[in-house]
């Protein structure tokens, strides 16, 4: 097996000394710079699997060489060293693509520690991305979302269902719940990379957004029909919040879709259009189009808020750990299990996209390869709230235990939805998504 390189660039000869019997005596192969500009030439030359520059250097400073670098390759590992704890100087470093930040006089079991993270995250990016970025790009793509709930097992089904068509589909659900992930995921079912995807906001469409949405849907469409290009679908348009439309925008949107894209079926994109309101509200209060729900809607998928399928946590857990490692360019793929635990009691009013944020901060804090309890912080919720006894595995599933509780609700309220609703504390359109999927009679 090859030595794995280390390239140090440092004009202080203690510290690269140091650091080079540090690294030999752990079986690395050192290479060494006194400058940044022959550091870079050493890099093309040696080819190394890691970066450790100084900060303050003569000539180029550290962060400038950590700026070439990412400029020829943006997987390699670059850790900085520097004399000065400054916070802003940190804050660059990390912004500019540093593995990690290391202050002198240099700690042996920190310099190893940093070293062996930052290979780690080099090897786990290898195996996790194939050496084509287009099939790179296709597997994330595949994968925007992930649950083992019965409700989201459900959405999966559906989506396989239409996928290889171009049915209208309204997504509906709360903010921070994955709708746009969804339409995305959608869309990437049902045609290939080329195949164009547009998302308009509602809140401020204009005449002239859904006129280039039309030219370039026309464009890709005739060259399809043309031969020039050939996938599955037309591509897709999604409309972002699509209850937030201005009247004169819905007459217009209407006009749009009768004229251009639902003129010829066999040409026309998916449209998606995504919403946290109760689109059926809105028109019983006459502030939605009818006739424009039904252009939209052909199949509708309600996304479940983060609180009422928690039996998610875990497998989110470990998808967003693979989204965040390449971000931040760390290997944190271990969860303690009071860390999932601590996860799981706790409510989530901003749902998956808050879940993203606490572990965002998370991997940031942890060192190594685990995460741990002590490394996640929610509001109102500590380490200590989690119970040492609670099973890892529960006798009854939550789907069983929710099934029951709005059953034993509905009875009680004599099945009014409004008061369900209340008692419940969730919207009437996610308990009548409920009361559909837990096939609920009164």
């Amino acid at each position: 097996m090859d030595m794995q390189k280390v390239l140090i660039i440092d004009d202080d000869p203690v510290v690269v000394q140091l650091a080079s019997g540090i690294l030999r005596k752990k079986g690395f192969e050192v290479h060494t710079a006194k400058e940044g500009q022959a550091g870079l030439q050493l890099l093309q030359d040696k080819n190394p699997d890691i970066v450790i520059t100084d900060y303050q250097m003569p000539g180029m400073s550290g962060i400038d060489v950590l700026s070439k670098i990412r400029e020829v390759d943006d997987t390699i590992p670059v850790i900085i060293l520097t004399a000065y704890g400054d916070a802003s100087l940190t804050i660059r470093s990390m912004r500019t693509g540093a593995f990690d930040f290391i202050e002198k006089p240099i700690n042996p079991k920190e310099l190893l520690e940093a070293v062996k993270n930052g290979l780690q995250s080099l090897q786990a990016a290898k195996k996790e991305d194939p050496d084509d970025p287009e099939t790179a790009q296709s597997k994330r793509d595949e994968n925007l979302m992930v649950g083992k709930s019965p409700a989201m097992r459900e959405i999966f089904k559906n989506v396989g269902r239409f996928a290889q068509t171009s049915v209208g589909v309204i997504i509906s659900g709360e903010t921070g719940t994955g709708k746009e992930r969804l339409a995305r995921l959608i869309h990437h079912s049902g045609s290939q990379q080329d195949a164009p995807l547009i998302q308009l906001s509602c809140k401020s469409l204009e005449e002239k957004h859904l006129e280039y949405a039309r030219k370039v849907m026309t464009d890709y469409a005739d060259q399809k029909v043309s031969g020039t290009i050939s996938d599955a679908g037309f591509g897709s348009i999604i409309l972002d919040e699509v209850g937030m439309l201005s009247a004169d925008m819905q007459v217009r949107l209407m006009d749009y879709l009768n004229d251009h894209f639902m003129k010829d079926a066999d040409k026309q994109p998916r449209l998606i259009s995504l919403t946290t309101q109760d689109i059926n509200g809105l028109i019983n209060e006459g502030k939605f189009l009818k006739e424009l729900y039904y252009k939209l809607k052909v199949f509708s998928l309600h996304i479940p808020p983060l609180r009422e399928r928690k039996e998610d946590i875990p497998v989110l857990t470990r998808h967003l750990l693979q989204e965040l490692n390449s971000l931040v360019n760390k290997n944190v793929h271990q969860v303690e299990t009071r860390a999932i635990k601590l996860l799981q009691s706790y409510e989530w009013p901003g749902n998956v996209q808050e879940l993203k944020n606490v572990l965002m901060q998370a991997v940031l804090l942890a060192h190594g390869e685990a995460l741990e309890a002590k490394y996640i912080h929610l509001e109102g919720v500590s380490e200590e709230h989690v119970a040492d006894d609670i099973p890892d595995e529960m006798p009854v599933s939550l789907a069983e235990v929710e099934k029951a509780h709005i059953a034993k609700v509905l009875a009680y309220v004599k099945w009014s939805k409004q008061k369900a609703s209340s008692i419940l504390g969730i919207t009437r359109p996610t308990l009548n998504a409920k009361i559909e999927k837990y096939g609920l009679k009164r």
